[in-house]
């Protein structure tokens, strides 16, 4: 709708789409808070779509596209960051697992005979008690 809005053509057109695909995509890529990384890549892309510096960038659009298209994204995309953020990226599951250098490991069977060992405890003083 925007690119109709616009009178873009079918290349513009393509090609906002295409950067927005892009700055989705970097969006996404991290779970961490990255909206002025996002805002920036967002910058670099428009640039290189809005000067004539071949073979690094083309000019697509005029500087009062450009304008739009920022005023635009920023009120749209940038607007609900937070949101497509948590969305489409996925969630990060951390499993800290501790060991210490100076305390040996303690192995499956040795805390089995633990819990064992203080249940015969309980056990022997619930015999006691009751006599």
């Amino acid at each position: 709708m925007f690119s109709a809005w616009q009178g873009f053509d079918e290349v513009q057109t393509v090609a906002f789409f295409s950067l927005m695909k892009k700055l989705h995509g970097a969006c996404i890529s991290t779970s961490y808070d990255n909206m002025d990384e996002c805002f920036q890549y967002f910058k670099e892309l428009i640039l290189c779509h809005s000067v004539q510096r071949p073979p690094w960038s083309i000019e697509l659009y005029s500087a009062v596209q450009v304008r739009a298209m920022t005023k635009y994204v920023v009120d749209t995309f940038f607007h609900h960051f937070h949101l497509y953020k948590y969305a489409f990226t996925s969630k990060l599951i951390l499993d800290i697992k501790f060991h210490y250098d100076d305390k040996p490991q303690q192995t499956r069977e040795l805390r089995e005979l633990a819990v064992y060992s203080d249940n015969e405890v309980e056990n022997s003083e619930q015999e006691v008690t009751t006599e």
